[in-house]
Order: C-alpha cells, then sequence, then structure tokens
C-alpha cells in the first residue's frame, strides 16, 4: 500500500510583503532551459505523470492547466535534491534559500504568488492520491491563479521523494510601457472623479527618482520639489496603490509626471516595480 508524508506551504509576493535577505542570497544569472541539469536519481517519467495527473485534477474542476516551467522545475530538483539526501521533509533546512530566493536563483519569471508541496510515497499515484485528500495541498493543486510549475521526483530505494513548486507568472513590461500603463490608470482616476485630466510634464527627474529607490532597495529616498510625491512598489502596474484616489482627486493638482524602474532585489527577489509620481 501506498503511504506518504505531505507538507504544502504558499505565499504572497506582494509589495512588501517578503522580509528584506542579503543581496549576496540574490543570484545575477538565474538559470535557463538551456542550463538547467536535473539532479541525480531525477525520475522524469514520474515529473510528467505527477504534472499530468495535476492538470487532469485541475480540468476536472474546471481549472486552467499548469504550464511547466523549467526554472521552477530547477527550484524544486535543487530543493528535492537536498530532501532527499537528509531523508526528510522541509520546506527550507538551515542555510537553505527560502522558496522565494530558491525561485529567483533559478528562474527569471516575475511572479506576484508562489506555493509548495512536499512529499514521499512509494508511487506517483499514491502521491497524487494523498495530495489531493488532504486540504491545503488540494488547494495548491487547484489553484486557479498559479499558471506555472516546476515539479521534481527522486527515486531513493522504493520511495520517491516530490516538490512541486507553483507560481502565478505576470507579464514584466518594458519601461515605457510600464511607465504609460501606470500614467493611464492615474488619468483614469481623475476621470471617474469628473477631475480637469492633468497634464504630463517630463517624466527624467521621477524616472531617476524611481531608479534611486530600486538601487536602494528602500521607498525613503530624498523627493524632488514638488508639491505631492507618491512612492510606491508594485507587482503590477495596472493596479494602483491604496489611497491613490485621495492624492490625485486633489482638485489643485495641475500637472504630473511618472517614473516607473523594474528591479530584482534582495526585499523582492522576484521583481517588483519601483514606482515615483510627482504632483504639481
Amino acid at each position: 500500500m501506498d503511504w506518504a508524508l505531505i507538507v504544502s506551504f504558499a505565499l504572497l509576493l506582494k509589495s512588501g510583503a517578503p522580509p528584506a535577505k542579503p543581496a549576496s542570497q540574490v543570484a545575477s544569472a538565474p538559470a535557463t532551459s538551456a542550463n538547467y541539469q536535473p539532479s541525480p536519481g531525477e525520475d522524469s517519467q514520474a515529473e510528467r505523470q505527477l504534472l499530468d495527473l495535476a492538470n487532469q485534477a485541475r480540468a476536472a474542476a474546471g481549472v486552467p492547466p499548469l504550464s511547466p516551467d523549467d526554472g521552477l522545475a530547477a527550484a524544486a530538483s535543487a530543493h528535492n535534491q537536498a530532501m532527499a539526501n537528509q531523508q526528510q521533509l522541509s520546506h527550507q533546512f538551515p542555510g537553505e534559500p527560502s522558496l522565494a530566493q530558491r525561485v529567483a536563483q533559478s528562474s527569471n519569471l516575475h511572479l506576484d504568488r508562489a506555493g509548495e508541496n512536499v512529499a514521499v510515497a512509494e508511487t506517483v499515484d499514491g502521491l497524487q492520491n494523498v495530495l489531493m485528500h488532504s486540504p491545503p495541498h488540494r488547494e495548491n493543486l487547484l489553484n486557479p491563479e498559479y499558471n506555472v510549475a516546476g515539479f521534481s521526483v527522486i527515486r531513493l530505494g522504493e520511495r520517491l521523494y516530490a516538490v512541486q513548486d507553483f507560481g502565478h507568472q505576470l507579464p514584466t513590461l518594458p519601461p515605457d510601457a510600464a511607465t504609460e500603463t501606470i500614467a493611464a490608470g492615474f488619468q483614469r482616476l481623475r476621470d471617474q472623479d469628473r477631475l480637469p485630466a492633468l497634464s504630463r510634464s517630463d517624466g527624467s527627474q521621477a524616472q531617476a527618482m524611481a531608479c534611486a529607490m530600486a538601487k536602494a532597495d528602500a521607498l525613503n529616498t530624498l523627493p524632488p520639489q514638488s508639491h505631492y510625491v507618491l512612492r510606491y512598489t508594485t507587482m503590477d502596474p495596472g493596479r494602483l496603490p491604496a489611497g491613490a484616489e485621495k492624492v490625485v482627486g486633489n482638485r489643485a493638482l495641475r500637472s504630473f509626471s511618472v517614473g516607473s524602474c523594474y528591479a530584482r532585489t534582495a526585499t523582492y527577489p522576484n521583481g517588483v516595480y519601483w514606482v515615483a509620481l510627482l504632483l504639481d
């Protein structure tokens, strides 16, 4: 009879959520599909079977399928090797990077959320059966927010050690497109309040400020001389920060400029947009 031990984990990589980490823990050259090498003992057939079973369950639940991603697979593989070596289930061993850092080290994905299941069983069907009958693990498997995944299965004797890494991938916009998306969003707020559109000023000062914040990995850089300065981080340029309505709805405003800078930092290893909005 198959048996299994399983542990699930999920995290929201929203702005301000991840704790600061030393910069040395963030890789400068993430792995790609061209250089990803499976760990010793990796069972690629079992991995494909486990992904197929996951997508079959998602289809039955009316949820879109997961797309396989080599970066997530590399992150799962590295952690699975550690589990197999220690013959123990864990999401993070002493001295090992966190899930967010592992994903950042192995891929260029821009994720706003990620999750992980770890398990050990004797067969692939046994893994899937126990995962699907455990509410937190089933929630990860069937989460409609997740659209990419990387699975690792390592055979050690009669046991299969498995790691399932999930993520919600967002597009990474070119700098100009991100800035235009943010500017359009603020103009829409003015329209909703039936306020006159603000004139658009040169954005070089705002752009320099946004990139300075990204370089410093902090929002508290010195602002330029403007009536209002709104600084924030966001995973999605189309989403405006809480309280934006109050600032942009000021009837005394006449012009604005905006700058944005996308960067992967110690605080945001999976990337974030640093935004500066200057209003006069």
